[in-house]
């Protein structure tokens, strides 16, 4: 399954209402209301239609971010479990990347979960004992675990920005890296005795690609986001001018976000002249496992892929 180009694109959240919807694609959110894909399927539907026309085969969706959506949280803050629309939003969004011939890669938490420290305690409490992983990820998994549309687990987004080992702001830091290891040796071993989907993390930094391949995280394949600015060349690596197999890992490696066009970036920003043909350039010759360009939604100043130079 990992040994052929994976044709994949993020998504990787839809829009209602003119509004991006960061977190609310499944199930109910904090603010007590619905704009979950059920509430507006034809929408997502053409959306998966446009991708499948487009010859791609995966879109990397996320799925419960900072802990917006889909999660029923007591007054007390703490996980009670998942939103009964939840399952609803998932039945219908599971059918319609079906119906379109794709799959998904589901991006399970966002770094920006990291944010709240009650949040963090459901991910692991003090005694290592996690109501995410109980409450949340199990009875996922016991309904979508097993599920052909299901490609991969992403299993946190970025983590890197709030591990004190790794992040480049150390005032974000809100985990030991150890702690980070842990949690995510816990998730995937949840992963993997109710799933065959393949299982990654979407590394922040070039820089920190070789913390990934760490035997703990037991992934299938390795994941690298890649957002040169050439005002500051030496705030990370660059994929540029590297195989793969030049970074020396034990699993394949997928460029999972890159910029979708050189001079649509924010105004703190300063792509350098690649094109998304460069970057699939790459990736075909250099033996990289796919890029997946951001973003098909084009919901931030990074601004929208243009489908047709997908190749």
């Amino acid at each position: 399954m990992l040994g052929k180009l994976i044709r994949g694109i993020n998504y990787p959240w839809t829009v209602f209402d003119g509004r991006a919807n960061y977190g609310c694609d499944f199930g109910r959110n904090r603010w007590h209301s619905h704009t979950g894909v059920s509430a507006h399927a034809q929408d997502v539907r053409n959306d998966f239609a446009a991708m499948s026309g487009a010859r791609l085969d995966v879109a990397r969706w996320f799925l419960f971010t900072d802990g917006r959506g889909g999660i029923d949280w007591t007054a007390g803050g703490e996980i009670a479990g998942l939103d009964s629309a939840f399952f609803i939003d998932m039945d219908a969004a599971l059918d319609i990347v079906a119906s379109c011939g794709m799959r998904v890669c589901f991006v399970l938490l966002d770094f920006l979960w990291f944010d709240d420290p009650a949040a963090r305690l459901a991910l692991l409490d003090r005694r290592g004992q996690s109501a995410f992983l109980d409450r949340v990820l199990d009875p996922f998994l016991d309904r979508y675990g097993r599920s052909p549309v299901i490609h991969s687990f992403d299993m946190i987004n970025e983590p890197d920005w709030v591990i004190a080992e790794l992040a480049t702001d150390h005032q974000r830091a809100a985990w030991p890296l150890e702690r980070l290891r842990s949690f995510a040796g816990l998730m995937a071993t949840r992963i993997r005795a109710k799933s065959n989907a393949s299982i990654t993390i979407g590394g922040g930094r070039v820089a920190a690609v070789h913390e990934w391949d760490h035997p703990c995280y037991d992934l299938d394949f390795i994941q690298v986001h890649s957002y040169p600015d050439v005002r500051h060349p030496f705030r990370d690596d660059t994929v540029f001018g590297k195989t793969a197999a030049a970074f020396a890992l034990s699993k394949p490696l997928l460029i999972g976000e890159c910029p979708s066009h050189p001079r649509v970036h924010p105004v703190n920003h300063l792509s350098p002249a690649y094109t998304l043909a460069d970057y699939l350039a790459l990736a075909r010759q250099g033996g990289y496992l796919g890029v997946w360009p951001w973003s098909f939604k084009g919901t931030d100043a990074f601004g929208a892929v243009d489908l047709g130079a997908m190749g």
